[in-house]
């Protein structure tokens, strides 16, 4: 049975997670030390296919973060300010109250 067929054709943009990505790149990285304790050249395909595996988690974490960024960055941009917040929040009020015919005013910090 030839086990490293699997990896030859491999396709590391078909991996479902990072998390399997990681486990084929540990796999590669040992199959890798196996050859280089031996003193044997490691085949080409191991090399590529690392790299290729590599490259494929980087751009899948860089993805992700930048995914928590625009989250994040849109998330700080909906929030005003408090002052921005107390001021609406005041003319509401005030707004409501002339509604009700109340003649409360509604304390300036």
């Amino acid at each position: 049975m030839r086990i490293g067929i699997v990896y030859v054709s491999l396709v590391p943009e078909e991996v479902d997670t990072v998390e399997d990505l990681f486990l084929i790149e540990r796999d590669l990285a040992t199959m890798d030390a196996g050859f280089q304790k031996l003193g044997l050249e490691t085949p080409e395909w191991i090399s590529e296919k690392r790299l290729t595996v590599n490259n494929e988690i980087t751009s899948r974490v860089r993805a992700e973060l930048l995914r928590r960024l625009k989250k994040d960055q849109a998330r700080y941009e909906s929030m005003a300010p408090k002052e921005e917040v107390r001021a609406q929040l005041r003319s509401n009020i005030a707004e409501l109250e002339k509604k009700l015919g109340l003649n409360t005013a509604v304390k300036e910090e």
